[in-house]
């Protein structure tokens, strides 16, 4: 065999590894992305209801809930008892029997110790695409909640304490819960409303809204996330999604491929995220954004701030602090500085800078740039002269001090009143 040939069999064989592989990827994807299974898709529009007896518990001290495809309502009863309701939902297409299609499912409850205990008795494996289980409770103030659903909706209001949800293939609402939450969510959507204290959510392939809760703490994967009014402060690590943050106290936020926008932070910001744009506005204390391939933008923020990035642009705007330090490489620098009491100091490579200084009264400046110009207002009095391929502007002065160090880029410095 000869050696063209040879190296046409090992290319072919290269070449149907790799189609496999590429399509076992694709199904992967495609399973991952997919909200529901197919095989757990009810079979029809048309269904009948079997209501059961509703049952009321008495002192009751806990709540464990366990439906495996259903839905779960959960409101706050007014005499100290526990009220359950349920109701059998058979999809069908009219001309099976009915009793046959449901046969074997049944609501279990136990009670032992205080603990209620509420589960789903059914043909194993389950019939996902015949029977639903739809769950009525009526639960007193201060009992905590735990509860475990598919392929269905939950829903509690006014009512649970140290609330635990685990939630895949439904949605979710939440509105005026007094205690802690913690959340696991995938594949749906949540609204949550009015929650007096941490609420700790671990999310995929979710949307989750939040308003008016107490502090936050978010791991969420390929989902898009909303938060507003938060009180106190969140915490949130990301990946794949996007990120809306209106109100909170201190904004922690570690993300990849994560599309940002947080506004309207009270006491700073420390933000890392890599391959997508990070924008945050009116921000109130320190603040540090690093970003890797995405562009950062900061607009009306106070305090002292760090900014790192490369691959992608820096534009600042209204900034009012005491400090500012930049790093940049590999992008472009837009700087309009309201006021800046102390410092700003920048290093860059391979950048343009177009800086915009207010406020000044006697400021110092210390510029060089290396394979760049630069160029600045005549009223800044610098004193410009050139070493080979060093350019250098300076200015003796007070506060504040700019100092600036470019290589191979262009540096450009306007003073406004």
């Amino acid at each position: 065999m000869k050696r063209k040939e040879i190296f046409l069999v090992i290319a072919l064989v290269a070449f149907g590894l790799i189609y496999q592989a590429v399509e076992k990827g694709r199904v992967r994807f495609s399973r991952d992305f997919s909200f529901y299974a197919n095989d757990r898709r009810p079979k029809g529009t048309r269904f009948t209801e079997f209501p059961g007896k509703e049952t009321r518990f008495p002192e009751v001290s806990r709540i464990r809930i366990e439906n495996p495809a259903g839905e779960v309502t959960i409101g706050r009863s007014s005499d100290g008892q526990v009220h359950l309701a349920s109701r059998v939902r058979v999809y069908h297409s009219g001309a099976e029997d009915l009793a046959a299609a449901g046969r074997g499912a049944e609501v279990r409850t136990g009670l032992a110790a205080g603990t209620l205990t509420v589960s789903v008795q059914a043909p194993t494996p389950f019939p996902y695409q015949r029977l639903r289980i739809l769950l009525r409770l009526l639960v007193p103030a201060g009992i905590p909640l735990a509860i475990s659903n598919r392929e269905g909706d939950v829903i509690v209001r006014d009512t649970g304490d140290d609330l635990h949800i685990d939630q895949e293939n439904g949605n979710l609402v939440l509105e005026n819960i007094p205690s802690r939450s913690r959340l696991l969510l995938k594949n749906g959507d949540a609204k949550i409303k009015g929650l007096a204290d941490r609420t700790e959510i671990t999310a995929a392939h979710a949307r989750v809204y939040l308003e008016d809760v107490a502090s936050l703490s978010l791991d969420g994967r390929h989902g898009e996330f909303s938060a507003r009014n938060v009180s106190g402060n969140a915490v949130v690590e990301m990946a794949y999604g996007r990120l809306s943050v209106d109100g909170a106290g201190k904004l922690q936020i570690t993300a990849r491929h994560g599309n940002i926008t947080a506004r309207n932070i009270r006491d700073g910001a420390i933000v890392s995220n890599k391959y997508e744009k990070t924008l945050l506005e009116n921000v109130n204390g320190d603040i540090r954004v690093s970003s890797r391939s995405g562009r950062i933008d900061l607009r009306g923020a106070t305090g002292n701030a760090v900014i790192e990035n490369s691959y992608a642009d820096i534009a600042i705007a209204g900034f009012t602090g005491a400090s500012l330090d930049v790093l940049l490489k590999n992008g472009n620098l837009s700087l309009s500085a309201a006021s800046v009491s102390d410092r700003v100091n920048i290093k860059s490579r391979y950048a343009d800078l177009d800086l915009t200084f207010a406020s000044l009264i006697d400021p110092t400046f210390s510029i060089k740039a290396v394979h760049g110009r630069i160029s600045s207002a005549p009223r800044l009095g610098l004193e410009n002269f050139e070493e080979k391929e060093e350019m250098y502007a300076n200015r003796a002065g007070q506060k504040p001090a700019i100092l600036i160090h470019n290589t191979y880029g262009n540096v450009r410095v306007n003073v406004t009143d």
